[in-house]
């Protein structure tokens, strides 16, 4: 009996999205500040804002997985609400990084800064040569 793979891989790729956005939600609302300087408070409210970080992390995949099932015939509007979701996430994501800059000290904010531009700069050409290995094993 062959199993279905592609299916094994996507219901992985769908609860570890959701499960990254939830932490990152989570770990967003447990972040406090104090005199020592940044502390992880976990609360009713952490757990709260990871089940809302991961309910958006579920919708993404649930919404890439409507346009990945018939992609020449999806709509331009679902085409247009996932790009524009994917836009917000990314600006989502990185106003996370910018949100915990307030929990450093000024005098290292500037390097803290630099570190944060620079690991998205990273991520993004990573991401963008998995981008260029997909298109080409699809090629072949």
């Amino acid at each position: 009996m062959k199993r279905d793979t592609r299916g094994d891989w996507l219901r992985f790729a769908r609860v570890a999205c959701a499960l990254a956005f939830g932490f990152m939600g989570g770990s967003l609302q447990a972040f406090t500040r104090d005199a020592q300087g940044m502390r992880f408070e976990f609360g009713f409210w952490t757990v709260i804002a990871f089940l809302a970080g991961a309910a958006v992390g579920w919708f993404y995949w649930q919404m890439a997985m409507k346009l990945n099932v018939d992609p020449q015939h999806a709509s331009p509007r679902a085409r247009r609400g996932f790009i524009v979701f994917s836009a917000l996430l990314f600006a989502g994501g990185f106003a996370s990084y910018l949100y915990r800059l307030r929990f450093v000290p000024r005098s290292n904010s500037w390097e803290v800064a630099e570190g944060v531009i620079m690991a998205f700069v990273v991520v993004g050409m990573i991401g963008l040569v998995m981008w260029r290995i997909g298109r080409y094993l699809e090629g072949k």
